[in-house]
């Protein structure tokens, strides 16, 4: 199961509204189809991520058999968290 934070929920509110409509779709693909190769849903360090958009991207952490969506911005934030992470 897939979950999201409120956290989650403040980026994604910061996004571009393009970004938002294909993060949507790209969650409701997850939701139907996890291992779709456009989500690129992989494990990086402790994160769960998604790719949400050719330069935007989703983290997760795994808690059980369920993903909790934690973070959504573009890739330049996205590897600055996994290094901050590592």
């Amino acid at each position: 199961m897939h979950r999201t934070t409120e956290r989650f929920w403040r980026c994604f509110e910061n996004l571009p509204e393009p970004i938002q409509k294909i993060s949507k779709k790209k969650f409701e693909l997850l939701k139907n189809d996890p291992t779709h190769p456009s989500l690129h849903f992989k494990k990086v360090g402790t994160f769960w991520s998604i790719r949400a958009g050719l330069n935007y991207r989703a983290l997760a952490v795994e808690d059980g058999n369920d993903f909790i969506w934690v973070w959504i911005g573009n890739h330049d934030e996205y590897e600055r968290m996994i290094k901050e992470e590592g």
